[in-house]
């Protein structure tokens, strides 16, 4: 069993490891959530893919989907170079992140797909998991 997180859009200006990289709140909680868990997890980045969270990357401003950004093809080449595709998956965060981790692995829970309200109720109910 894996964990699967989003990055985020606020970021820190400079490299650092991926699980420093995204300050918005809700890849903060995201994080806090995939801990508690307590499942390996990995970042689900626009740019670079699937990460671990000690992977040092640089800043970006991309998201998925836009010009540039990591395709499905290539996070299922990550996620076979890495042995994880056959993997149990729990996938956290926004529908677009969650839609590709379900294209790619086969069993795949998505805890926060059928909270209503937006970012703001998913917090919530991270936050009530806690």
């Amino acid at each position: 069993m894996i964990t699967i997180i989003p990055c985020g859009a606020r970021k820190l200006p400079y490299k650092t490891q991926a699980q420093e990289m995204y300050i918005g709140s809700y890849a903060i909680m995201c994080r806090r959530y995939a801990k508690k868990l307590g499942y390996p997890f990995f970042i689900l980045s626009a740019k670079y893919g699937l990460l671990y969270p000690t992977d040092i990357i640089e800043p970006y401003s991309l998201t998925l989907g836009q010009v540039g950004s990591i395709t499905p093809k290539e996070v299922k080449l990550q996620a076979i170079s890495l042995g994880i595709i056959n993997e149990s998956c729990i996938a956290i965060g926004g529908k677009r992140y969650t839609d590709l981790c379900k294209a790619i692995f086969s069993n795949c829970q998505t805890p926060l797909q059928n909270i209503k309200g937006g970012n703001g109720k998913q917090l919530q109910w991270m936050k009530a998991q806690l």
